[in-house]
């Protein structure tokens, strides 16, 4: 039972609800994606993608993270080691922020990880990994 509850734990991750005491947390720098050159033929690209080939047109990362949250910074890592472009949203530093998180499908786990429509609360690399791949990005 303790297994199992530790297991349920760990692929939620976080709770919106921070610790008493929390340490502060370095700032990541956020990758942003290179816009695509202005003779760029978005519906070659997407055919290209279709065909089996790489398209340079990929759905948006973002990440939905608070400050004191050690799986938050986690997957902020992860993102940043990948070279993943990515938008990190504090859903407690701004209203809209936390508004978002809930429209995107949000339930108070974090970080929630967004790849265009599909999204993963809670962190897991190898999960998130899967999801890149999927999206083109690896």
């Amino acid at each position: 039972m303790t297994r199992a509850l530790f297991a349920l734990a760990f692929l939620v991750g976080c709770q919106t609800a921070p610790p008493e005491e929390s340490e502060p947390v370095a700032a990541l720098e956020v990758a942003t994606p290179e816009p695509l050159p202005a003779d760029a033929d978005e519906a070659a690209l997407e055919d290209d993608a279709a065909d089996g080939g790489v398209s340079a047109v990929r759905p948006e990362v973002v990440v939905y993270v608070t400050s004191w949250c050690p799986y938050c910074r986690q997957a902020r890592e992860y993102l940043a080691a990948e070279e993943i472009p990515h938008r990190v949203v504090d859903i407690e530093a701004s209203e809209a922020g936390a508004q978002e998180y809930a429209a995107r499908g949000g339930t108070g786990g974090i970080p929630l990880v967004v790849v265009g429509d599909e999204a993963i609360e809670g962190w897991s690399a190898q999960a998130t990994d899967e999801l890149l791949t999927a999206a083109g990005y690896n």
